[in-house]
């Protein structure tokens, strides 16, 4: 679940969402990483990521998190702090399967992009919304691009969602009621194409899109399309919010009512849906962050238009089709691919970077946002990482379509 000012955080670089941090105390544990035969991480590199990742730790307030950077032909880097369960004590660890919020966007827009790319399903970017949902405020100006990109208008419920949540943490709202409380939502102050703002309406019209236009449910659609042929065997999308052992327990301070921070493990993600509603682990956004990079099943010309067809941000940042993008202000290079993600009591984020093909995931347990939980670690880590990630600043701009 995340709001309008959420778009995308990038390691240095982070846009992201309003959510308030909870506070628990938690004692440091390293997580064991896989053995490698790859050459040596740098000693210098991977003690200033330690004291980086300590540093953004001790700011954030959350019980726990977890980091991974893998750049290839160099051993991997995954540390871990704090704690996944506060009653127990039991360490963050990367088999751990959590929450990831709005990193659903990235398999959700690559399924579509996957099916428009297929001769044998009528769908475009260019088709309106009006095919599929004819009463939606503004439909027959609202293409399929529009709402990949968040530039279509359609209004953020925001706090009423939050509302909705604390009132009935464990409802799983249909799909469709869902898209009838966005139709009623008001807009942005913008018309269909002509400006950005960040919204799950959009996700949600297009899970219903694909859902018609297939004839298949998004749980399969992402499993037969994304989870299964890229090996991520602890990915599942989950409406119903159910977490597998091992996990992490999320603790969040959205809901004073219900704690402070309340344990929100067993809450849905209904209020999501293909806004949001994955559970995933640390080592399954790693290979989903390679796939995505690589272009995961979207043909050339359109995972061209997934990085070109953007809305602009500011500041070097924009939204491509179902993906943030941190450019070169200068020359308009893509220096990463990332996505941020969060659920009450849960934050993450994902980045690929073209350069390099080097990957970055991050996994906390509690509630991210702007200032504060993963982005006090995303700011700590990303002045270490970046010269390691992007490459040599002479090499020619490395489009992430190939």
């Amino acid at each position: 679940m995340q709001n309008s000012t959420l778009a995308v955080a990038a390691v240095a670089a982070a846009t992201v969402l309003l959510l308030s941090g909870c506070v628990a105390t938690a004692s440091d544990a390293a997580s064991t990483p896989s053995a490698t035969s790859a050459p040596s991480l740098d000693s210098a590199l991977r003690t200033d990521l330690e004291a980086a990742l300590d540093e953004g730790f001790a700011a954030s307030g959350m019980p726990g998190v977890i980091v991974g950077v893998w750049i290839p032909g160099e051993e991997e880097w995954v540390s871990a702090r704090g704690v996944a369960d506060v009653e127990s004590g039991d360490p963050m660890s990367r088999e751990n399967q959590q929450k990831i919020g709005s990193i659903t966007k990235t398999i959700v827009s690559t399924v579509m992009l996957q099916v428009i790319g297929e001769p044998e399903f009528d769908v475009s970017l260019d088709d309106t919304l009006d095919r599929w949902y004819p009463d939606f405020p503004e439909a027959s100006a609202i293409t399929v691009r529009m709402l990949l990109n968040h530039s279509s208008g359609t209004g953020e419920a925001g706090r009423a969602q939050v509302d909705r949540i604390c009132s009935a943490p464990y409802a799983i709202p249909t799909s469709d009621e869902l898209i009838a409380v966005s139709a009623a939502t008001p807009r942005a102050d913008f018309a269909p194409g002509e400006g950005f703002e960040y919204a799950n309406t959009n996700y949600f019209l297009l899970g219903g899109i694909l859902e018609q236009v297939t004839g298949e449910d998004l749980a399969t659609l992402i499993h037969d399309r994304i989870t299964e042929p890229f090996g991520m065997e602890r990915s599942r999308f989950a409406p119903d919010g159910k977490v597998a052992a091992p996990l992490t327990h999320g603790y969040s301070g959205f809901c004073p009512d219900l704690g402070d921070p309340a344990d929100t493990l067993d809450w849905s993600n209904g209020e999501s849906w293909a806004g949001g509603a994955m559970v995933s682990t640390l080592d399954d956004l790693h290979a989903w962050g390679e796939a995505l990079g690589e272009g995961a099943g979207v043909t050339p010309e359109l995972q061209v238009a997934r990085y070109a067809d953007v809305a602009a941000i500011g500041d070097g940042a924009a939204y491509g089709l179902g993906t943030g993008l941190e450019l070169d202000v200068e020359t308009g290079c893509v220096i990463s691919v990332t996505h941020a993600g969060a659920e009450p009591g849960y934050g993450s984020n994902l980045a690929y970077y073209p350069a390099t093909g080097a990957v970055f995931a991050i996994l906390g347990n509690g509630d991210g946002g702007t200032g504060d939980a993963t982005t006090e670690v995303l700011n700590a880590l990303g002045p270490v990482l970046r010269s390691a990630v992007l490459g040599s600043t002479t090499e020619p701009c490395a489009a992430p379509w190939g």
